[in-house]
């Protein structure tokens, strides 16, 4: 099958109750571009570039100009030219795995259409029907903390705060209302978002010894993770300090970080994520596999990529739509009553978007 035609929107849903603070950044909105590819035989894949929070707009701005020559160069071409140009925008670095993840998202989509099964089937299979959901606060006073773990209801099992915004003063009084209105048995994520330096990671975690925190990227290089933990002997999660796949396996091969966080969008794509997820499982490494903010489609893919975990190895997952006012919302995804979440049972993706509206451009 050859592609026929590619059409692009533009996507920047607003965060829902305002901006969402993190130590390098504050987003006030998500962004990124929804591709819908059709083939000579009517078939049609869905793929959401996502660009990392921190890319500067020019930047953004930039990848968004060349989309109009490597998209066209698509046309008349099989489908698994997809593929290739995602590769080859991994090659390109950083900034360029959001890409990458769109264009190999819509390849799995049509793959997955065609063969008629999920989109899970391709990356290994299903091993658990649905995965936990996280829910993130980023709120900055006790009061909102607390309303917000009443939103999130109590059958949820992990929750994640954001740290590194303010003083040390302030980060421990955040987490210690988190963890006061939680039960034994929920886990927190303190997430500092690269924010800290290592003395600033030691004297933080020094304070707070609590057994269901989940210390979670201290700092922004993973070399100064290490030495956090070495400090410490304190477990750690390692996050966007995991910038490639290569860093990502020498974590899994040394073995000093707890857990990992997966994130398709940041890794390039599908295909280098599910490497990394089979090679911790093999390694017996725990992880979380989410991203940033993202619409139906991202979610979606990332959720088929996360079943596919060990349920006792997944921490969580995520709906990372929770924040954003989607209009419309496509219902990308189930959220079971549990707060677990789960995709939806079709071909592919599981759904089929509508209501795009018209198209930012076409090329046929």
């Amino acid at each position: 099958m050859t592609i026929a035609k590619i059409e692009v929107w533009n996507f920047r849903p607003l965060m829902r109750d305002g901006p969402y603070a993190m130590s390098h950044v504050t987003q006030d909105s998500a962004y990124g571009r929804l591709y819908k590819v059709t083939l000579d035989d009517g078939t049609q894949g869905f793929g959401e570039v996502v660009f990392p929070p921190s890319l500067p707009q020019g930047e953004q701005m930039g990848k968004i100009a060349e989309e109009r020559a490597f998209l066209a160069l698509l046309i008349a071409q099989p489908q698994d030219a997809l593929l290739d140009l995602a590769e080859d925008l991994r090659e390109r670095g950083k900034g360029w795995g959001g890409v990458a993840f769109g264009l190999e998202t819509a390849w799995h989509d049509l793959t997955a259409r065609q063969k008629a099964c999920p989109l899970c089937d391709l990356l290994g299979g299903a091993l658990t029907p649905a995965v936990p959901d996280y829910f993130s606060i980023s709120e900055r006073t006790p009061e909102r903390i607390r309303e917000r773990v009443a939103l999130a209801g109590a059958k949820r099992t992990v929750f994640q705060v954001k740290l590194g915004v303010g003083a040390l003063k302030e980060d421990v009084e955040h987490l210690t209302t988190l963890l006061a209105a939680l039960s034994a048995n929920q886990i927190v994520l303190a997430d500092a978002n690269g924010g800290w330096s290592v003395d600033r990671a030691c004297e933080t975690m020094a304070q707070l010894t609590d057994p269901r925190i989940v210390w979670e990227e201290p700092c922004a290089l993973y070399d100064d993770n290490v030495d956090v933990m070495k400090r410490t002997q304190v477990p750690v999660m390692v996050d966007q300090s995991v910038s490639s796949a290569e860093v990502a396996f020498r974590a899994i091969e040394e073995g000093l970080a707890q857990s990992i966080c997966i994130k398709p969008a940041f890794l390039g794509g599908l295909t280098v994520a599910r490497k990394v997820r089979d090679a911790a499982a093999a390694a017996g490494m725990k992880m979380r596999i989410d991203g940033p903010w993202c619409g139906d489609i991202a979610t979606a893919a990332i959720v088929h990529l996360a079943i596919g975990a060990p349920p006792d190895l997944l921490i969580s997952c995520c709906d990372l739509r929770e924040p954003l006012a989607l209009t419309p919302c496509l219902d990308g995804i189930e959220t079971l009553p549990d707060t677990r979440i789960a995709p939806k049972s079709g071909p592919g993706l599981g759904f089929v978007p509508s209501d795009l509206g018209s198209p930012e451009h076409t090329y046929s």
